[in-house]
């Protein structure tokens, strides 16, 4: 490679290649000089390696040193080089400096070889491991393409110009043509609402949509769903209905208590307050009172909310159940379409028709397509050349004949549409009936699937919300608990302090002297007038006295 370089650096010297690169010249012996410089220290590089090999430790030092001396030479000359040189140059001092260094430490401490001088040994001999070719400067792979290929006379242009004109002419009157009849059957089949893709639907219903599929197998990992919902919301109504037994049994001792205090009232002789306000209770059962109607409160809002929660499961259990069981239910659970079989033939010809309107779209876009290639290559540049002027318009007229083959499909083409849209209305005159049925279905079915993979969503809601709700009612259940409680003793307490008050009440007011009235005097039953009883069988006075008292007396 160095020889190489040498040779090019002496032919640029040459006085006429100098002459002839200019300004340049410089720039490319300078270059040519760095490789030289470069590639011949990556040799003395190699041949010190070699050396390294044969235990020449001397010799491996001076070539070391031969290979860094170039490469600072190498480095002198690369200024202004790109960055990429750069990089390679250092890469190199890097390695040629490390060997240097440590061949020189080895040889000094460990081997202490002579190292001779670099021109008493064996010069560097070049190698061809390749023939050089010579360069043809004709040939267009070392030339380039030739820059006066285009080169023709102005009147060939001119006619050219022409020519592209009737091309361009032809073009604007087929694509009128395509272009009016593609927007009647645009607006037509917009009219019709005819998607070929969802014309036929039926391979829908045939299967579970991965949608769902995901959903089934999400909850066959997951096998204790539905049990975890129940068991969560009899937990959660088991609380409910301790908390409100609790709060009803704080309310049934509040109106207890407040009943007897009215009758005390009413032995005490006070004024009852009026119908409907309850006398003032103590201070313990007012507190009691308070924070029952807060609970109370608190209580019938939550209410609400977990009667809804539980409409919700109830609502999303059976489809959690559906959903973690077979395939085949949640099969049978999509709705799918009945028809018979005159149905399915009238969606087989609407089927095949629609394929003919796509069909006739799909070969007019190919002809069309195949039109403006044809007119994009079409050069007769070298047919203008050599043709006279009052012969152009001839030739015009024979070249532009190449396109009546391609216009005679195209006008076919236009020509078949009208029947096909006419065969297409009366097919869909005959499909509107299952057209309904068919959109009935889908519908259903969507809203199948749309309910059953809402019902999965819904289920780490659910789940969050009645575990929300045990921990409202297990607190709101303690604090019930504790009022109740609290509510048992001022109950008691207030009993208590009721039956003082009585006990007081009743030492005030002394007891009244009971007054018998006196008896009369009664005459002698006709036995004793006759002297025929003694006196021993006589019955109590008491007792006779009480039997001739009056009857309201008697009573008395």
């Amino acid at each position: 490679v160095v020889d190489y370089y040498k040779e090019a650096c002496r032919a640029l010297e040459n006085s006429e290649t100098a002459s002839l690169l200019g300004k340049i010249q410089k720039d490319w012996k300078k270059l040519v000089q760095m490789k030289i410089y470069y590639f011949a220290a990556v040799a003395h590089l190699h041949m010190g390696k070699q050396a390294e090999e044969q235990q020449k430790f001397g010799e491996r030092v001076i070539y070391f040193q031969s290979a860094l001396d170039k490469l600072n030479e190498a480095i002198k000359l690369a200024k202004g080089q790109p960055e990429t040189v750069q990089e390679a140059l250092r890469f190199t001092m890097d390695v040629i400096g490390g060997k240097y260094n440590s061949a020189k430490k080895d040889n000094d401490f460990i081997y202490h070889e002579a190292v001779p001088a670099l021109d008493t040994l064996q010069s560097v001999k070049g190698a061809p491991l390749v023939k050089a070719l010579p360069v043809n400067p004709t040939d267009p792979a070392v030339t380039g393409p030739d820059i006066f290929a285009k080169l023709v006379p102005m009147a060939a242009h001119e006619a050219s110009s022409l020519y592209s004109e009737e091309k361009a002419k032809l073009l604007r009157d087929v694509m009128a043509k395509i272009e009016a009849k593609n927007e009647v059957l645009d607006q037509f089949m917009d009219s019709m609402q005819l998607d070929p893709e969802t014309v036929d639907n039926l391979d829908m219903y045939s299967h579970i949509p991965p949608i769902l599929m995901e959903k089934c197998a999400a909850l066959s990992v997951r096998p204790d769903t539905v049990k975890n919902l129940v068991q969560s919301m009899q937990v959660l109504s088991g609380v409910f209905t301790d908390v409100e037994a609790s709060l009803k049994e704080i309310r049934d001792l509040l109106e207890e208590d407040e009943a007897q205090e009215r009758k005390l009232q009413e032995l005490l002789g006070k004024v009852p307050p009026p119908q409907g306000s309850p006398p003032p209770p103590s201070p313990g059962l007012a507190e009691v009172s308070k924070e029952c109607s807060k609970y109370m409160e608190v209580h019938e809002k939550a209410s609400f909310t977990n009667t809804e929660l539980h409409k919700a499961m109830n609502l999303h259990i059976g489809n959690l159940r559906l959903l973690s069981g077979p395939l085949e239910q949640v099969r049978a659970a999509l709705p799918s379409p009945t028809l018979t079989e005159d149905d399915k033939q009238v969606l087989q010809n609407l089927k095949r028709i629609l394929g003919k309107v796509q069909e006739m779209r799909d070969q007019r876009t190919s002809l069309e397509q195949q039109l403006r290639e044809m007119i994009q290559k079409d050069d007769i540049t070298t047919s203008l050349v050599t043709t006279d002027r009052s012969e152009m318009k001839k030739l015009f007229e024979e070249q532009l004949k190449k396109y009546d083959q391609i216009k005679v499909y195209l006008e076919q083409n236009l020509a078949a549409q009208e029947n096909v849209l006419k065969a297409l209305t009366d097919a869909n005159v005959k499909y509107a009936a299952v057209r309904k049925a068919l959109a009935e279905v889908e519908h259903k079915w969507n809203t199948t699937v749309q309910t059953l993979v809402a019902s999965y969503e819904a289920y780490e809601d659910l789940m969050k919300k009645s575990q929300e709700g045990k921990d409202f009612y297990t607190d709101l259940e303690g604090k019930a608990a504790k009022l109740l409680e609290k509510a048992r003793a001022a109950c008691q307490a207030a009993e208590a302090n009721r039956q003082q008050i009585l006990e007081k009440e009743m030492k005030k007011q002394p007891p009244p002297r009971p007054t018998a009235p006196k008896p009369a005097l009664q005459k002698k039953p006709p036995e004793l007038e006759a002297g025929g009883l003694d006196a021993g069988d006589l019955p109590p006075l008491g007792s006779l006295v009480l039997s001739e008292l009056p009857e309201e007396l008697r009573s008395l």
